[in-house]
């Protein structure tokens, strides 16, 4: 596959999978074998986990959507620069909704064979995210 074929596929994952909510698109565009790297759940396999950490997400902020910055890619790589636009109306980590709008940004990274995501990174600002649902104290300037 090409570069630019690599970055289709990734672009559906935001435009398609995220934003539109199809999830029929994940067993199109995820390897069977994908691993998944995740600050929350570890380094899981397959797409049934992708689905799991996506379910995480949607019961607590249904309905959120992603903005895509920066597509970049090289051989077999594609990272993309973007953000998450959010409610937060379901429970999240032990907090139950609060109707907080969240804004996180991210880099996530993608390795591709055959048209397929073989490998992927989601490195969403976590600390951000706990900060603006009141989960961490924001730091205080001197």
């Amino acid at each position: 596959m090409s570069i630019e074929q690599n970055k289709v596929v990734v672009r559906r994952f935001y435009d398609e999978v995220l934003n539109q909510e199809n999830k029929a698109v994940i067993d199109q565009i995820f390897d069977t074998g994908v691993t998944l790297h995740d600050p929350f759940t570890g380094i899981t396999h397959g797409p049934d986990s992708f689905r799991q950490i996506l379910s995480i997400f949607d019961i607590a902020f249904p309905g959120h959507r992603v903005t895509v910055q920066q597509v970049m890619a090289e051989g077999e790589w594609v990272t993309v620069l973007h953000t998450h636009h959010a409610t937060h109306t379901g429970p999240f980590m032990g907090l139950p909704g609060t109707g907080k709008p969240v804004v996180v940004e991210g880099l996530e990274l993608f390795r591709l064979a055959n048209g397929r995501i073989t490998e992927f990174w989601r490195k969403d600002d976590n600390v951000s995210l706990l900060i603006q649902l009141g989960l961490l104290p924001a730091p205080q300037m001197a």
